[in-house]
């Protein structure tokens, strides 16, 4: 279809989120053994991803660290404003409201910017636009070999 423009995200730290956090008993923070293959993984696509630029010529992939950017947004969480960095906001039951999914019946935070989770699985508006700043304009450590506005203006 004569694409020659792609971005490919990177598993994101899937062991820190509410669901894993509270499915594994003895996970305090996150799930170590998770984050790890998520790692492998993610080591095997970046370099799939170059692969793929060398070999496709007139072709550039842009690899996006998810990985990387949760991870920061976790470790700097006080900086970006969150309070909370492995509940869900919107919970009904767990430790750390990861067992049901938001349903109705769902009792929600007052304020889901001081939240990274929304719910047992996904991160909230907040820490998808700080993530999107990173993926949009970041450096060597969010985006490689260039950020995404490099990619749509070359």
């Amino acid at each position: 279809m004569d694409a020659r423009k792609f971005v490919v995200a990177s598993v994101a730290k899937v062991g820190c989120i509410p669901f894993e956090i509270d499915t594994h008993i003895c996970a305090k923070d996150c799930v170590d053994s998770l984050n790890n293959f998520a790692k492998l993984l993610n080591s095997k696509l970046k370099s799939l991803v170059e692969d793929l630029t060398n070999s496709l010529t007139g072709s550039l992939f842009v690899y996006v660290d998810s990985y990387a950017i949760i991870e920061d947004i976790i470790s700097n969480s006080r900086l970006y404003g969150f309070e909370n960095i492995d509940s869900a906001c919107c919970e009904v039951i767990g430790r750390h409201g990861g067992l049901i999914p938001c349903v109705a019946v769902s009792r929600v935070c007052p304020d889901r910017r001081k939240y990274v989770f929304w719910d047992p699985f996904h991160p909230t508006e907040s820490v998808f636009l700080i993530a999107a700043k990173h993926q949009m304009d970041g450096g060597l450590e969010y985006v490689s070999p260039i950020n995404i506005r490099q990619l749509v203006n070359s």
